[in-house]
């Protein structure tokens, strides 16, 4: 899948980062459970608790198996992981600022027991948070984002907000919740997501097999630029295989000496393209994210 133009593109969860507020919208239960292992897996590799709020008929205990794997048992035993399908609060007690004041206060509890952070996944159905409008949930997202993450980065504290496309896809509170957070997460793997940035393109997903098509047609939309100096960021993009690491070489080298492919990158990506030979390439310079 492809959005092209889109200025803000979605990224894979791997590439979330400690301080991200993010959305995701699922279609299935599939693609959940996916998301919801690797933040989880993700969150322990950091050291970081993870609090998971699913609309499940599942036992904790199973939800930490579908997540977490042989891991799960004693993550749940040491707290590190904690599964709940309560309500976040009943009909009619609707606040916004307290529920802010209570994650503020669960991110010092979750520090002063040692952990780095804490790592939360809210489901922000119905079922988990019955509000008595919609737009409720919404004005909680903006309580949050405006309390918790704008401003100065709170590196403390990592956000996953879900919707369900399923219940809510079709409703404005929705789209709303959307434009609230400044990262949206990829709902499935062996997607790309092109978007234009000044000079050139940006890339997010996976380039494999699977996007080889949508690949090839953002490096030919962006060999067609105008610019002298062409802008191919990848740093967030999750996946990049030999194929594609050597058609980025092959732009490069095709480009006339009075023009240059400036690649944006993540250490991984650059010792790829060093393997397959960047380093005899003129018009290439890569330019190498501390992440």
């Amino acid at each position: 899948m492809s959005a092209l133009g889109r200025a803000a593109p979605a990224i894979g969860v791997d590439r979330l980062q400690p301080g991200d507020h993010a959305f995701l919208a699922f279609a299935d239960d599939e693609e959940r459970w996916t998301i919801l292992s690797v933040f989880t897996r993700q969150g322990f590799a950091r050291d970081e608790k993870v609090f998971l709020n699913v609309d499940t008929a599942a036992s904790a205990a199973e939800v930490a198996a579908r997540v977490a794997g042989e891991a799960a048992a004693g993550a749940l035993d040491s707290g590190q992981l904690v599964v709940s399908a309560a309500p976040r609060f009943a009909p009619g007690e609707f606040d916004a600022q307290r529920m802010v004041d209570t994650a503020r206060q669960r991110i010092d509890a979750v520090v002063g027991e040692g952990y780095s952070g804490l790592r939360s996944a809210s489901e922000m159905s119905l079922a988990l948070a019955p509000v008595d409008r919609l737009d409720q949930a919404v004005e909680f997202e903006v309580a949050l984002h405006q309390g918790v993450f704008a401003g100065q980065r709170n590196r403390r504290y990592t956000a996953l907000c879900q919707w369900d496309t399923r219940r809510f896809g079709g409703e404005p509170a929705m789209r709303a919740a959307r434009e609230v957070h400044p990262v949206t997460i990829l709902s499935r793997a062996g997607t790309l997501e092109v978007a234009l940035i000044a000079g050139g393109i940006r890339l997010t997903g996976d380039s494999d097999l699977s996007t080889r098509a949508e690949f090839t047609a953002a490096l030919r939309a962006l060999a067609g630029r105008p610019e002298a100096t062409l802008v191919l960021d990848i740093t967030d993009l999750s996946f990049l295989d030999a194929y594609s690491a050597g058609a980025v070489l092959r732009l490069a080298a095709g480009l006339p000496a009075s023009r240059r492919l400036k690649v944006r990158c993540r250490a991984a990506h650059r010792r790829i393209l060093h393997a397959l030979g960047a380093r005899s390439l003129r018009q290439l310079s890569i330019v190498t994210a501390r992440l």
